[in-house]
């Protein structure tokens, strides 16, 4: 088992792929990055904690908006990729043979969805970063009018008591997610021979998801003390959107998505005859 996932993880590090995930996020990052200091420029929000500028904590005011709506589409291309491409080629045959079943699947899940959460985090650290560089790191205040992290937000309590605990907390968070995301590349990968077909589907999920979840709130009101729940899983990608995110909310749909996906995958590979 050892052997197939450093192995796997060699190919996932080499990969083309990764780097051009790695890339584009980084540069969705550094654009919103450069806004925030064009404004800084401006004496605009010269005392605005580098906390409440952090994609981690609420949407962007540039181009960083479009990397949590991207976001599917990069983790899953970072590696999950891999699982449809060596179905096609023909790869996955021999190595099968070799190792088993069991290893390949299991050491090629979990270097896809580390792949996904790499990706994810990687964009946060290098976001606080370079925010960091000329934004004070002021500890925020409740009621500053500058932070949304309300009582309804994700870990609001430590926001404000340990900002630092907050954001390695949500980055733990963003891991999950992004590895969330590459398991619907997994799983589509085992259904779908065609590797860029199956890279796309994370983000036609959520963007059917998006889709619906807006209906449903439409229709039907779902609130805790009068603020809207957050069933929009791109809104729940940053922790304080302008809906009620709550921590229950958050982990029951990254829970939802890792063990459907997870279910396809396994009940898929174990009927899966190499051929």
């Amino acid at each position: 088992m050892k052997r197939i996932f450093v192995f796997e993880w060699k190919r996932m590090i080499r990969s083309k792929t990764l780097l051009f995930s790695a890339a584009a996020a980084a540069l969705i990052v550094i654009a919103d990055v450069f806004a925030w200091f064009r404004l800084y420029q401006q004496e605009v929000g010269v005392d605005t904690s580098v906390f409440s500028k952090w994609l981690g904590t609420q949407p962007a005011i540039g181009a960083g908006s479009y990397l949590h709506v991207v976001l599917p589409l990069l983790t899953a291309f970072a590696y999950s990729w891999s699982v449809s491409y060596d179905r096609s080629s023909g790869y996955i045959a021999q190595t099968v043979t070799r190792i088993g079943r069991r290893r390949y699947f299991t050491a090629k899940y979990l270097v896809s969805f580390i792949s996904g959460g790499m990706i994810f985090v990687g964009a946060l650290v290098l976001d606080f970063m370079l925010l960091g560089t000329f934004s004070p790191a002021f500890w925020p205040i409740p009621d500053d009018l500058v932070s949304f992290a309300d009582p309804f937000k994700f870990g609001s309590v430590i926001f404000y008591q340990s900002p630092y605990l907050f954001v390695l907390m949500w980055c733990g968070m963003a891991f999950l997610w992004g590895g969330a995301m590459a398991s619907i590349g997994t799983a589509a990968g085992m259904l779908i021979k065609n590797h860029i077909v199956s890279s796309v589907v994370p983000f036609l999920v959520f963007t059917a998801q998006q889709i619906l979840a807006v209906f449903a709130m439409q229709k039907y009101r779902i609130a805790i003390n009068g603020k809207a729940i957050a069933l929009v899983w791109t809104e729940q990608l940053y922790a304080a959107p302008s809906t009620a995110n709550l921590p229950v909310t958050v982990f029951s749909s990254i829970g939802f998505i890792v063990v459907v996906s997870t279910l396809i995958y396994v009940l898929r590979g174990r009927k899966y005859e190499c051929l």
